[in-house]
């Protein structure tokens, strides 16, 4: 072979035998320098704390410098803006922070720092980032009692279980509501009363209810009580929205369970492996988990709200915190409920109440379950009650 034609393959040979690659090993990733300023309020003295909180401060300052979403709504009446939403996510990390300078004045520490920002950790923010929703669930009606005398405690267990499936997906803040029933057969609870629902909300802190009936979880015993033997499984799912009451959704889920039979000793159903691994078991599992899917479906597109609980001139105290992902910096929308609800002139059926833009509220502190906001614009005065909202 030509000299000039095998200097590539030893050049090949050599690169593998010392194991180099491109780019070489340990050559640092893309990334940008950046320097960003934080603060923090030096309270009795408590310097360290101070400058603790601020570099903290200039860190996230940093990660909006490098990249950010920004998600906003606005509400317009007679052709005038009158309120708008918005708040600001962060979308990267940062490294090697190095504070370089550092100052006070009066009672606040400033400090300045630099730091890395790696190009290839920039993620976008996930749907996750948004506000957690507060969702109640009610104890499901049953039809038919006999039919669910071999499975204690299902009506409970359902709605239980439809929560903790919903709170895994980082979306809502679930509370369990399964000592109160709402009944075709209860005169003061009835589904189809949006007053039910608003009461239970207030009471339970909600934003969203979900109720449900057992339609029918019956044995047909089939030819001879032998063959073709199946378990019926129909449940319907309502969602109805706190605030004022009006239905959101209502599903409907049917299936036939071939082999399907009455158990005995499953009083614990979804922690029993035993359970799930039936038939009937692994239908009604599939079952939650599509219901599941689609109650989320539905209330993705809601937006979240929360509502007024003390108002001292213009400092608002309202029922969502940061548990529920409220930030300080958080512009958000305030509205009055008319006291009378609004129904379809032909049929009277109740659509729900009239909504008037109020103000526009920023958020100033977070606890986990309330913030304190205070008002930026304001048309008249915020009561306990009015909602406070942020729209997408």
């Amino acid at each position: 072979m030509p000299r000039a034609r095998a200097l590539p393959f030893v050049l090949l040979a050599l690169l593998l035998l010392t194991g180099l690659a491109w780019p070489p090993a340990g050559q640092a990733a893309a990334a940008r320098l950046v320097e960003a300023v934080g603060s923090a309020p030096i309270i009795n003295g408590a310097v360290v704390l101070a400058r603790r909180q601020a570099i903290q401060d200039a860190i996230e300052q940093a990660m909006l410098q490098t990249a950010a979403r920004v998600d906003s709504t606005s509400t317009i009446a007679a052709n005038v803006l009158v309120i708008e939403s918005s708040r600001v996510n962060a979308a990267g990390t940062v490294e090697n922070v190095e504070v370089i300078d550092q100052w006070r004045d009066n009672e606040v520490l400033y400090v300045r720092i630099r730091a890395r920002v790696p190009l290839d950790k920039l993620r976008k923010p996930s749907p996750a980032a948004r506000y957690r929703k507060k969702i109640a669930v009610l104890q499901f009606d049953v039809e038919k009692r006999t039919q669910i005398a071999d499975l204690p405690g299902i009506e409970r267990a359902l709605p239980r279980e439809i929560l903790r499936r919903l709170e895994l997906t980082g979306a809502y803040l679930g509370i369990d509501g399964s000592q109160y029933l709402a009944s075709n057969t209860r005169p003061g609870y009835r589904f189809d009363n949006p007053a039910v629902y608003v009461k239970l909300a207030r009471k339970l802190g909600a934003q969203i209810v979900l109720s449900g009936i057992i339609r029918d979880m019956g044995v047909d015993p089939g030819l001879f009580g032998l063959l073709n033997r199946s378990r019926h499984l129909e449940i319907e799912l309502f969602l109805h929205d706190g605030l004022s009451g009006a239905r959101i959704a209502r599903y409907r889920f049917s299936e036939n369970v071939a082999g399907g039979h009455y158990f005995a000793g499953h009083s614990t159903l979804f922690s029993s492996a035993a359970f799930l691994q039936t038939d009937f078991g692994k239908a009604l599992d599939r079952m939650l988990q599509r219901q599941v899917e689609l109650v989320h479906q539905d209330l993705e597109k809601l937006p979240f709200a929360a509502r007024v609980v003390e108002v001292n001139g213009d400092q608002i105290y309202f029922d969502a915190g940061s548990v529920s992902r409220v930030k300080p910096g958080d512009v958000l929308m305030t509205y009055r409920l008319s006291p009378d609800p609004l129904h379809e002139p032909q049929s009277g059926r109740f659509l729900g109440y009239k909504e008037t833009p109020v103000a526009t509220l920023s958020v100033a502190q977070t606890q986990p379950n309330f913030s304190l906001g205070k008002l930026e614009t304001q048309q008249t005065r915020l009561r306990p009650g009015d909602i406070i909202r942020f729209g997408w």
